[in-house]
Formats: structure tokens, sequence, C-alpha cells
């Protein structure tokens, strides 16, 4: 049993410690996209690479606004890292049943589905009009978009699953 506990102790580190690389990760691709996108608004001259196959310079409105979905994308899902690693703070205290517990995953579920949607529409109404795709498909199959919506809904029904066990581990203590 302790061996066990040692174990999950370990694996529950890995995963933090991973969980907190990708948060720094996504801090700083934060940090200067937010910036990055006023500057090829404002000043695409000074931009030295292309975006896109095009400069900077080539920018439009379009482009300039799938950008900032992007970001604001991307800062969804770094919330929902910041939550995570709350959650997997609060497991090392052992504090599984703890109501923050309960609250951030949903929370978390949430901010990931809210965040693939922010992203998602954008790229898509910007393929068809500024691509000017005709002939736009959906193509239905295992990727990255039912990924990424399954994950955010088994975020929000681990939720539930854990207010459940709480409340009949509450109702087994009175009982006792």
């Amino acid at each position: 049993m302790l061996n066990q506990n040692n174990q999950t102790m370990k694996r529950l580190g890995l995963l933090k410690t991973l969980t907190t690389l990708l948060l720094i990760a996504s801090g700083i691709a934060l940090f200067f996209g937010l910036p990055f996108i006023l500057m090829v608004a404002v000043m695409p001259g000074s931009i030295p690479f292309k975006i896109n196959g095009l400069s900077a310079d080539a920018a439009n409105i379009e482009t300039i606004l799938l950008m900032l979905a992007l970001v604001i994308g991307l800062g969804f899902f770094t919330y929902a890292l910041y939550l995570f690693k709350k959650v997997l703070e609060l497991f090392e205290k052992k504090k599984i049943f703890h109501d923050d517990v309960i609250k951030n995953l949903d929370q978390i579920g949430k901010a990931i589905i809210i965040g693939y949607f922010i992203m998602a529409v954008p790229y898509a109404l910007y393929i068809m009009i500024v691509q000017d795709v005709v002939d736009f498909s959906v193509h239905i199959g295992f990727n990255e978009s039912i990924l990424t919506v399954g994950l955010g809904l088994f975020f929000m029904v681990l939720s539930e699953v854990f207010l459940m066990a709480k409340n009949i581990k509450e109702e087994n203590d009175l009982t006792v």
C-alpha cells in the first residue's frame, strides 16, 4: 500500500511538472502574442518574417481578427491549465473531494470548450471568407476537434462524478 501511494505521488508530481511547463509556455505565448498582434495592426512593416506565407504588410483586418481570436482561445486554454495545476495541488494535499476540486474540474471543462470554439469558429470563417473556399467540407472522424471537445466534456463529467462521490462519502460518514 505504501509503495503504491509513493508511486501515485511520483506520477502526480510528474503530471504537475508537465502542467507547470505547459502553463509557462502558454503564458509566454500570451505575453508575446498580444503585442505581436498590435504590431501587425499598427506597424506591419516592422515584422521581419512572413505570416501564412504573406508579409505582415499584406495582413488584412480578417487576419488580425483571426490572430486575436487565437490568442483569446489560448487564454482560455491557459486558464484551464492553471485550474488543473490547482486541482493537482489539492490532490497532493489529499483533498480529493474538496469543493474547489469539483468547481475547478467543471471550470476546466468549460474553459476548454469555450477556448476551442473561440479558436475554431473564426478559423473556419477565415478559411471560407479570406481564402474564397467555395467547396467547404467537414470531415467527420477521429481528429483533434473531437478530442478537444471530448476533453472539455470529460472534465465536466468528472466534476459531476466527484460531486456524487463527495455526497456518498458524506452520507456514509453520517451513518457511522
